[in-house]
């Protein structure tokens, strides 16, 4: 290992009463695989803004509650150290070894988050004093103009997203036409070590006559166009003290029509909830109506057939006492003559029993439709409860519904006083805007038209970085592709104009988004491999993010790999690397004998089976 990189050791968040999310990685290749939104993209973020990105992580659901962040490194000298930031952004605190919590009794370092070359203690310096790199200056304009380099120079070149590596923009560039000079000096100081420090700028005042006229033109012309969106707006009365009291004016009305309006919203919402309440009211009691007319029905049925039974029992009732009063005969069931008959024993002949039965059968009956009137004579007293509470719910009702409609157009109207006031104070407040561009556009023209005339007599200073340099770099990338078997990689070149590469007549950036992924990818493992081979800086670790694309979401044919060894390949080379790291996201999984022998994790996305994702469940 050189002494010019670092290595990630591990990544933690820290909340209290949070599990801590966290993970490690080792010198070569490290993995991260599986499913998509499980947090691999959320990672690639996390690790730039511990590198001092001054942009806010994505306030995801699952890093609620956690507070802290610890990036561990390893230096090239074989020294550790952690960063401690919060999830909030801010400043940094730095520690010697390698901790995942706060340590107790530890040094502590703190270190400012934004770049500043006369400071050591910010975290930019800090990091290139670590490789090496502090106290250089980058061009950062035509005119020879020079700037300190910042850790944030470098961060593009080694920490890839997954909507960067997809673009069709060269990889030496982010894309920003005013930074392009910047970003092609930080190239060229990584390919050969030499910064800017000896470029000599041309003189401020180099401003030609014409160049400055057509400045003021362009400054008249925007000031023209912004005094005319003005005009639309608010006419050409008011000044801008005008429409700073027109603004605290509709602040108040506005706060007044505020409270007004929350008022009526409440009663309009009492009134609804009382009229929902009688609707409820008047639905339950038609539906005990209906259930109690079902009831009379069936109970008028069952009283019809008490009555039958009655009747019935009272027949066997007479026909007993008749036959109990006729003369001793032979027995008709069992044939016994008057003397031999038993009638105290069981016999279905027993008279006497069978008038008792009846008799009990006939009260028991009777009451039962005693029972019965009386829950008819109830079902039909609450039928007539009904019949008097309708009316009164009817006149509820219409109460409820008349409140709402005499609340609703006072209601709309408020509603609509509000919205005009708001749209007023919108028109006021792009007005306000309006104005102090049109006062800053004034301003520059009078500091362009104060500039004193003189003549440029020097060249604009070029780009000292040789052909043969780029030569070089792009036989380690042709190299790189081939390793990778990338289809058509038998020349690669570097295009000045667009600077970018062509690899094998095809400019990189007119392929497939699966092909500029994999050949972006290439171009960041190359400035790896070239840095080192040469002994060169270079933050010693790379994190590409779905550098694979061309397996998951081709663009068409020439942009599917599908079916070759790409994969393959890609990962036995970045696999044979040790003394330098690379990180890899992405959602397809690495060959079985990477997934073995790297160091490798995965992202189920089941809280079932594995690691979920980056947090846990």
């Amino acid at each position: 290992m050189t002494e010019n990189n670092l290595v990630l050791r591990h990544i933690a968040f820290v909340g209290p009463k949070k599990e801590t999310a966290q993970l490690t990685f080792s010198s070569g290749l490290n993995v991260i695989h599986g499913a998509s939104e499980t947090g691999k993209s959320f990672l690639v973020e996390a690790i730039d803004f511990m590198l001092g990105s001054s942009k806010q992580l994505r306030d995801i659901p699952e890093r609620v509650g956690y507070e802290t962040i610890f990036l561990g490194f390893e230096a090239g000298d074989g020294s550790e150290f952690t960063l401690e930031r919060a999830t909030a952004g801010g400043s940094f605190r730095c520690y010697e070894g390698l901790h995942k919590t706060r340590p107790r009794g530890e040094g502590v370092k703190t270190l400012g988050p934004k770049h500043n070359p006369t400071n050591q203690e910010n975290i930019s310096m800090f990091l290139l004093n670590k490789i090496g790199l502090d106290g250089k200056r980058i061009r950062k304009n035509a005119r020879g103009e020079t700037n300190s380099l910042s850790f944030r120079n470098l961060a593009h070149l080694c920490l890839i997203t997954e909507g960067v590596i997809q673009k069709e923009g060269s990889p030496i560039e982010t894309g920003q036409h005013i930074s392009r000079t910047v970003e092609f000096s930080v190239f060229k100081l990584l390919l050969t070590g030499i910064d800017d420090s000896a470029v000599e700028p041309e003189e401020a005042q180099r401003t030609k006559r014409l160049s400055r006229t057509a400045k003021i033109e362009v400054i008249d012309d925007l000031i023209l166009e912004n005094k005319e969106r003005l005009a639309g707006l608010i006419g050409d009365d008011d000044d801008e003290n005008d429409l700073v009291e027109q603004m605290q004016r509709l602040n108040r009305s506005l706060e007044r029509e505020k409270d007004a309006l929350d008022e009526s919203e409440d009663d309009y919402r009492a009134a609804a909830s009382r009229r929902n309440a009688v609707r409820r009211k008047i639905e339950n009691a038609r539906e005990r109506r209906a259930e109690i007319s079902e009831l009379l029905e069936r109970f008028e049925l069952l009283d019809s057939h008490y009555q039958s039974d009655l009747v019935r029992l009272e027949g066997i009732r007479e026909s007993g006492v008749l036959v109990s009063a006729l003369d001793a005969q032979i027995c008709p069931l069992c044939g016994a003559a008057p003397d031999a008959q038993h009638l105290e024993g069981d016999c279905d002949g027993n008279v006497e029993a069978v008038i008792q039965a009846a008799n009990a059968e006939f009260e028991k009956i009777r009451t039962l439709r005693e029972e019965l009137a009386e829950t008819v004579a109830q079902l039909n007293a609450e039928v007539q409860e009904y019949d008097i509470l309708a009316p009164k719910l009817g006149e509820q009702l219409e109460f409820a519904v008349g409140e709402l409609q005499e609340i609703s157009p006072d209601l709309r109207s408020q509603r609509a006083a509000y919205t005009e006031l708001l749209n007023r104070r919108s028109a006021v407040e792009s007005a306000l805007r309006i104005l102090s561009t049109i006062s800053e556009l004034e301003e520059r023209r009078a500091e362009l038209e104060a500039l004193p005339e003189t003549k440029s007599t020097q060249n604009e200073p070029v780009s000292d970085l040789s052909l043969s340099t780029l030569n070089s770099f792009s036989k380690v990338y042709e190299e790189i592709l081939g390793n990778w078997n990338f289809p058509d990689s038998d020349r690669v070149y570097f295009d000045q104009p667009s600077r970018d590469f062509v690899i094998s007549g095809k400019p990189r950036g007119a392929r497939g988004k699966g092909m500029r992924a994999l050949s972006y990818a290439a171009f960041t493992v190359s400035l790896l491999e070239f840095t080192k081979r040469n002994e060169l800086a270079h933050p010693g670790f790379i994190v590409l993010d779905t550098p694979l694309l061309a397996y998951r979401e081709p663009d068409g044919d020439d942009d599917d790999l599908t079916g070759t060894d790409v994969h393959q390949r890609f990962y036995e080379n970045l696999y044979s690397i040790s003394d330098r790291q690379v990180i890899i996201l992405e959602n397809v999984d690495p060959p079985n004998e990477i997934r073995k022998g790297g160091h490798c994790t995965f992202f189920s996305k089941n809280p079932h089976s594995g690691r979920y994702g980056f947090f846990p469940i």
